[in-house]
């Protein structure tokens, strides 16, 4: 199942099709601002199977943390339909079925990173899908067993990072957004990182929805990439990324990986 440009037409009648992780259809949100209305985003329609790793890619400004926003029901699409795991966001969201990371950790200082972990169980009031073994698997899963007591303080930044991806994953949600996870990270732990993700992707089986600016990173991580345009942010082209798997950093030094990157710059500068 592809992911479909904006240009598809699709049936206007709500579908639910649990097969699919997220489904809009000619979204458009727009912001008053004192110089008058800004559209952040313009009729995108997109569809991403369940299963499926999509990272964004496009200039700032292009609407990219936008997007993920509308599907995570942090902001309301001004029109436009939003479908997610096949219900609306807002009950995918009430289901904690979405898991949000963000560029900065934003772990509590005073907490352990097992603490930090299991932050989200205890604001919930949850516990049946968590608790102290839960969290203790996650870490081990991002690769920090023996670091579960340790303060953030204690943690280097992609070491912190990793926490973070573990207390999303700590509600086991099917959609897990990420909005430029590794940005602030030199480019050997984002390497490094990219592989650790692509391995807890495959193992959770969760959807990814991921934003980057690195053109490098948008192709090695994803099943596609969806290039977007600015002013205002709308779908450019959708490239599917063949492949092989697993996938190490070495294969970014290969012909067909170069020729990838080649072509996402070439649609990003005429953006």
């Amino acid at each position: 199942m592809s992911i479909m440009s904006q240009t598809t037409v699709l049936d206007r009648t709500p579908v639910r099709d649990e097969s699919l992780a997220v489904r809009l259809q000619d979204v458009t949100v727009r912001f008053p601002t004192e110089r008058g209305v800004v559209t952040a985003l313009e009729r995108v329609s997109l569809t991403i199977p369940s299963g499926g790793f999509l990272t964004l890619l496009g200039p700032s400004g292009c609407g990219k943390s936008t997007l993920l926003r509308v599907v995570s029901d942090l902001i309301p699409a001004t029109s436009g339909q939003v479908e997610v795991l096949g219900t609306t966001a807002a009950a995918a969201r009430a289901r904690r079925d979405i898991g949000f990371v963000f560029q900065d950790a934003s772990l509590l200082a005073w907490r352990t990173a097992l603490e930090n972990v299991q932050l989200p169980l205890e604001v919930g009031g949850r516990s049946k899908r968590g608790g102290a073994r839960d969290a203790r698997e996650l870490l081990a899963l991002v690769g920090l067993t023996g670091w579960e007591n340790a303060y953030p303080h204690e943690l280097s930044g992609g070491m912190r990072q990793r926490v973070a991806i573990a207390r999303a994953l700590i509600n086991d949600p099917k959609l897990l957004l990420m909005d430029e996870p590794f940005g602030a990270l030199d480019e050997i732990k984002r390497d490094r990182l990219n592989e650790e993700l692509l391995r807890v992707w495959e193992e959770t089986g969760a959807t990814i929805l991921f934003v980057t600016h690195s053109i490098y990173e948008a192709a090695f991580l994803g099943q596609q990439v969806m290039l977007m345009a600015a002013r205002p942010g709308r779908v450019r082209e959708i490239v599917p990324v063949d492949l092989p798997s697993p996938r190490r950093v070495a294969l970014r030094e290969t012909p067909q990986f170069i020729a990838l990157a080649a072509h996402l710059r070439t649609v990003l500068e005429a953006c």
